[in-house]
C-alpha cells in the first residue's frame, strides 16, 4: 500500500502541470502535420491534422497522470470489477447516469457562452478514425481510469464518500476548460462518482462513459439543430420540463441503485489501515 495522503494540493497541482505539458507534446505532430506544406497553411490544415493525432493529443496527458497517480497511490489490479455489479445494478447505473448526463446538457444551453462552445465542438467532431478513437475508446478509458480508478479511489481512503464523490466530480469538470462543458461534466462526474463508489467497478464507469461519449459522437455528425428548442419543437419551458423530468429520473434510478443493492467491498489494497468503511446515505 503506497500513501494515504494522496491526492494533496500538491499532487493535484503536478496533475495539473503533468496534463498541460503531455498535452503540449501530444500536440506537436499535429502542429507539425498541418505545417508540412509551410507556415501559411497552417491554419487550415490544423484542424484535419488534430483530428488525424487526436489519440495521441487526448490520451498522452490522461496516461502521463494516470503513471504519475499509480507511483503515489499504488497501481491498481486490473479487475474491472463487474463481479460487484448485478444486471439490475448495471441498468440503473447506466440509465440513471445517461438520463443525468442528457437532462443537464439541456439546461447547459442555456448558458452564457453555450454558442461559442457549440461551434466549437462541432468543428471538433469531424469525422474520421482518429478522432472517433480519441472520443469514443480513449477518453473513456483514461479518464476514467484517472478520475474514478485514481483521484476517486485516492479521496476515496482519506475522505468521506461524499467528499470523495464531489472533489473527484469537480475535478472531472475542470478537466474540460470550456465553463459550458465544465458545468455538466461535472454533474456527470459526480454521477460517475457515485456509481464507483457504491460498485468499485471501473469497468462499470468506462462503460457508462463509452455509451455517452459513443452517442455524442454520432449525433455531433449528423445534421441536427444545435438547441433543444428547434430538435424538439418546444418552448423554453417545454425544454426545462424535459430537462427536470429526464435529471428527476436519472437521479431516481440512483437512489434505486444505493437503495436496493448493497455496497460493494472496499478492497483490501483501497483500505486505509484501521479505517472502518463510511457508507453514502443512498
Amino acid at each position: 500500500m503506497q500513501k494515504t495522503t494522496f491526492p494533496t494540493i500538491k499532487d493535484l497541482f503536478i496533475l495539473l502541470g503533468i496534463y498541460l505539458g503531455g498535452s503540449i507534446i501530444g500536440s506537436i505532430p499535429a502542429i507539425a502535420l498541418a505545417a508540412r506544406n509551410g507556415i501559411e497553411g497552417l491554419e487550415e490544415n490544423l484542424q484535419p491534422a488534430i483530428a488525424a493525432t487526436a489519440p495521441l493529443v487526448t490520451g498522452l496527458p490522461l496516461l502521463l497522470c494516470m503513471l504519475y497517480g499509480w507511483n503515489k497511490l499504488g497501481r491498481p489490479t486490473w479487475d474491472l470489477g463487474f463481479k460487484n455489479v448485478s444486471l439490475g445494478a448495471g441498468t440503473l447505473a447506466v440509465l440513471g447516469t445517461l438520463l443525468i448526463a442528457n437532462g443537464v446538457t439541456m439546461v447547459a444551453e442555456y448558458l452564457p457562452g453555450y454558442e461559442g462552445f457549440a461551434e466549437m465542438m462541432k468543428e471538433a467532431m469531424v469525422p474520421g478514425w482518429g478522432m472517433a478513437i480519441a472520443v469514443v475508446l480513449i477518453a473513456p478509458v483514461l479518464e476514467e481510469a484517472l478520475f474514478r480508478g485514481v483521484l476517486a479511489r485516492g479521496f476515496l481512503r482519506k475522505t468521506t464518500p461524499r467528499a470523495a464523490i464531489i472533489f473527484s466530480g469537480l475535478l472531472f469538470g475542470v478537466m474540460h476548460l470550456h465553463p459550458v462543458h465544465v458545468f455538466f461534466a461535472a454533474i456527470v462526474g459526480f454521477s460517475l462518482g457515485y456509481v464507483y463508489y457504491r460498485t468499485r467497478a471501473l469497468g462499470l464507469v468506462i462503460l457508462i462513459h463509452f455509451i455517452n461519449n459513443g452517442l455524442s459522437y454520432y449525433l455531433g455528425l449528423q445534421d441536427l439543430p444545435e438547441r433543444s428548442e428547434d430538435l424538439l419543437g418546444l418552448s423554453t419551458g417545454g425544454v426545462f420540463g424535459v430537462s427536470a423530468a429526464l435529471t428527476g429520473l436519472g437521479l431516481c434510478g440512483l437512489w434505486l441503485l444505493g437503495r436496493q443493492y448493497p455496497l460493494a467491498p472496499v478492497p483490501d489494497a483501497d483500505r486505509p489501515p484501521l479505517a472502518e468503511d463510511t457508507p453514502l446515505a443512498p
